[in-house]
């Protein structure tokens, strides 16, 4: 397979140490409270896994310093009000550099809350490229943490080895956190690498089936050329929409083009010739057919990400790639999964192409469209 960054990954989720993993897995499966936090693509790549934990029955109770019932303006005013009733309240971060400011602030907010009030059964869990970083000390000292590899430090990167800019770590992290939850769900701790390895072999399949299909490379070619884009979901799909949008809107953006979330607040329609790629593990979620129906009418091509061949959304836009899943209740979804890694080539098979035309896009480009306060 071209894209050998997909194998790096792999080997660095089964470079993780085994005993780090499996504290994780305790805290996560004894915890009545779970606080998940991360940046950028580092925060959706846990919001996704954290997010099907959430289906499950005997899950604890999942809140993000986001959402609107967080009960305080900072952590340590959260904690003084959660504290009332959760006994074990995890902090798990997902940071690759284990420097992001907002992840650390609450980090430095959780452990100062623990010794102040002496409360030993509160942890913080870190998954990052760097244990020695202020993240990852503050982890080590108050609970564990877990040590993935990144990139590396390659200067001038051959993307298609070693992806570009985060995607090491964030896929990689992405497919740790769903190994863990779907190890909790089966009550498997000892299971968790043997999930991962079937994770892995299923992401293969994918890859062959639709990287170097014709829809993918017609993509491609709709990339390359002046237009727009359109990328969304709804819940776990959104994150995934979210991880696709950030990283492509930094080669489009320096193009003169833009890549929107489908439907916020600053989605323009679109136009002729742009490009909407909806994502939903059903088929049938009704806002997101309302979408595709809505960018149909437009002349924008359509295409969908689904669980389902024969869905309603399927059926709507111009042609679609299916992930066969089949959804069942409080059963935790892969599905978000493979479709952030399947969509992970699209921008380094943009930055390809536009190579073949003369214009190269250094990464150092790209870092500079990048979000300052991710």
């Amino acid at each position: 397979m071209k894209y050998r960054y997909i194998e790096q990954i792999w080997n660095n989720v089964m470079d993780v140490e085994e005993e780090a993993l499996r504290q994780l897995y305790t805290f996560m499966e004894e915890a009545d409270c779970i606080i998940p936090y991360g940046s950028g693509r580092s925060y959706s790549a846990l919001k996704i896994p954290i997010s099907q934990y959430a289906k499950i029955p005997t899950a604890p109770y999942i809140i993000t310093p986001e959402d609107i019932g967080f009960p305080g303006n900072n952590m340590y005013e959260a904690l003084t009000i959660l504290s009332k009733r959760f006994k074990k309240i995890l902090l798990l971060l997902n940071s690759g550099s284990g420097t992001s400011e907002e992840p650390f602030v609450i980090a430095e907010d959780f452990r100062r809350f623990i010794k102040d009030k002496g409360i030993k059964s509160y942890r913080i869990a870190a998954v990052t490229s760097n244990p020695d970083s202020p993240i990852g000390e503050i982890a080590s000292s108050n609970g564990v943490v877990v040590k993935l590899k990144g990139r590396g430090g390659e200067r001038v990167a051959d993307f298609l080895t070693t992806g570009i800019m985060g995607d090491n770590f964030e896929l990689g992290s992405l497919m740790l956190f769903q190994g863990l939850v779907k190890a909790i769900y089966l009550k498997n701790p000892e299971g968790i690498k043997d999930i991962l390895e079937i994770f892995y072999e299923k992401i293969i399949k994918v890859f062959l089936k639709y990287a170097d299909s014709e829809l993918y490379n017609k993509l491609v070619e709709i990339l390359a050329r002046r237009s727009n884009v359109y990328i969304g979901g709804r819940g776990s799909a959104h994150e995934a929409a979210t991880m696709l949008v950030i990283r492509l809107n930094h080669i489009k953006y320096a193009v003169g083009d833009h890549v929107y979330r489908a439907r916020g607040s600053n989605t323009p329609r679109p136009r002729p010739g742009d490009l909407g790629i909806l994502i939903s593990c059903s088929g049938e979620t009704p806002s997101v057919i309302r979408w595709a129906k809505s960018f149909m009418t437009t002349n924008a091509f359509v295409v969908a990400v689904v669980g389902k061949r024969d869905s309603s959304l399927a059926r709507i836009v111009h042609d679609s790639m299916v992930i066969d899943r089949t959804p069942r209740q409080y059963v935790p979804r892969d599905f978000y999964m493979y479709v952030s890694f399947l969509l992970s080539p699209l921008p380094i098979e943009l930055i390809e192409r536009f190579k073949k035309m003369g214009l190269v896009l250094p990464e150092s480009i790209l870092r500079y469209y990048h979000s300052t306060v991710e």
